[in-house]
């Protein structure tokens, strides 16, 4: 089919979100239309209807979607089709999508997280690994009208049962929130088993039916918090742009921290105008790493000065996966290698006692200071 200008995303899962199906949903009526894919132009002018109010509660009422149903954003549009599919029992997710030349959706695709074919995923016969995928056709398809995002075929009929008593186990609502990876991350700082965090928030919450994920996707965030979430080749692009950079001049200094099995946790880099810049203005430090964080979600950690000019100057710099007594230590380690092991008479960080008390090992005649 013709497309626009815009750019075209195909979104498959081979692992569906869902594979706990076995009682029917009550909701089983059909909307079909003459087009199941994408819209024409006739498709493009049903009536339009009124959003359904949505109740954020499992407990709350959710419309089954119709065809003419329109939506504020693409995100509100998301947020009601996760909702009535956790409130059915099968999970969601975003089949396709399309989008203008602005970035913005204007045409999508939801369905079951069990449509497509299944496909098996290991060459090992003798270990397959199952598939939840049944080829289910459950959708809509959604199309930017007027600034709104307006259902315009609908398919509600499932070729597997539903479990609604099962939905918060589906991957697609399984939810890690800010306020707990916070939680977690300072457990684990302070040495606290995993059992144990996961129990204090199963008290906290009031009992395991009230959280919307499970003690694996914890264990799991902690597994990768402990190193450098790095995109695909991320690591080796990396290494790539320090090597050229230490071919062009030798002076520029990088080092990788490695884990027990070979991930990468910390990177701390340098060039040679800054080893020259610490020989003049390393009177005062600062050190810092809030105030920018990348895509990646890795705080990004900055040696400081002050030039004779009064001029902020880049004294070093380092990726880091974690803010704990180790990394900083290793850090500070790092940067005074760099330095010809000669330390800062002061350095002024935040409030920070983990970074105080690796200040203390490394720079221990330093004079430390904390920022206002």
């Amino acid at each position: 089919m013709a497309t626009s200008s815009g750019t075209t995303e195909r979104f498959e899962e081979d692992t569906p979100g869902c594979r706990e199906i076995e009682v029917s949903c009550s909701s089983s009526r059909v909307h079909e239309q003459s087009e199941e894919d994408r819209p024409d132009s006739g498709e493009t002018g049903l009536s339009s209807a009124e959003t359904p109010p949505l109740d954020q509660t499992d407990g709350g009422d959710i419309m089954e979607p119709k065809a003419g149903m329109e939506f504020d954003s693409f995100e509100e549009l998301m947020s009601y089709y996760k909702l009535y599919a956790k409130k059915c029992g099968f999970g969601a997710m975003k089949q396709r999508s399309e989008r203008d030349d602005e970035g913005s959706v204007r045409y999508v695709i939801l369905g079951c997280a069990r449509g497509g074919k299944a496909q098996n995923r290991t060459m090992n016969v003798a270990k397959s690994r199952p598939t939840g995928k049944t080829d289910c056709k459950a959708r809509i398809n959604a199309l930017k009208v007027e600034g709104k995002m307006r259902l315009t075929t609908v398919h509600n009929t499932h070729n597997h049962g539903l479990t609604p008593q099962k939905s918060r186990f589906f991957r697609c609502n399984r939810k890690v929130s800010e306020t707990v990876k916070r939680v977690l991350d300072t457990n684990d700082l302070a040495g606290i088993r995993m059992d144990k965090s996961f129990g204090s928030l199963v008290v906290g919450a009031g009992g395991f039916e009230n959280l919307p994920f499970l003690e694996k996707d914890c264990r799991n965030y902690i597994d990768k918090a402990r190193h450098l979430r790095l995109g695909a080749g991320g690591a080796g692009a990396l290494r790539d742009y320090f090597c050229r950079m230490q071919y062009k001049n030798p002076g520029f200094f990088a080092l990788m921290d490695l884990d027990d099995e070979g991930r990468l946790k910390n990177v701390f880099w340098i060039d040679p105008r800054s080893r020259a810049a610490y020989q003049d203005f390393g009177d005062v430090v600062t050190f810092d790493t809030t105030y920018l964080t990348n895509r990646y979600g890795m705080p990004f950690a900055l040696f400081v000065g002050v030039n004779h000019h009064g001029q902020s100057i880049l004294l070093g710099a380092g990726l880091i996966s974690s803010e704990d007594i180790e990394t900083f230590t290793w850090l500070f380690q790092t940067w005074l290698q760099c330095m010809d092991g000669i330390a800062p008479p002061a350095i002024i960080t935040d409030q920070d006692r983990v970074m105080k008390n690796a200040i203390a090992i490394v720079f221990p005649k330093t004079r430390h200071r904390f920022c206002l």
